[in-house]
């Protein structure tokens, strides 16, 4: 995949999760998608992560990606980003990392990197 096809699949991908639209990422999703995080150290199926994401755009509004650093490579991308947004009346501004592969326009494995007490007011205290 072409950079600028890469850059504009995240473009659209983070949109949709702006806007809600998990059909839409649904369709970016390989079916044996498995999306990691490091707060769980547990990698998530396709449903599994489009549930988890479902919860966090009920819980979160106002959301918005400000992309701070994004580098592409054959076969995938990594990408820096703070999201912001609104949980309850409190300000969220987490700072995050993911590393993405991607085949044939759709993502195949998410590793997420984050802070989980920048999150805690959605997820609560991990610890």
């Amino acid at each position: 995949m072409a950079d600028r096809e890469t850059v504009e699949l995240l473009d659209t991908f983070f949109g949709a999760i702006g806007r809600g639209d998990l059909d839409t990422v649904a369709d970016f999703y390989a079916e044996d998608i498995e999306v990691w995080h490091n707060v769980t150290g547990v990698a998530l199926d396709k449903a599994r992560s489009l549930d988890l994401l479902g919860y966090w755009c009920k819980k979160v509004s106002g959301l918005r990606y400000e992309v701070l650093e994004r580098r592409t490579y054959d076969g995938g991308a990594v990408q820096r980003h703070i999201v912001h947004g609104d949980a309850g009346g409190s300000v969220i501004a987490a700072e995050i990392c993911i590393v993405f592969h991607i085949l044939d326009g759709r993502i195949t494995r998410i590793f997420e990197y984050l802070d989980p007490a920048a999150v805690a007011v959605v997820f609560g205290d991990p610890r």
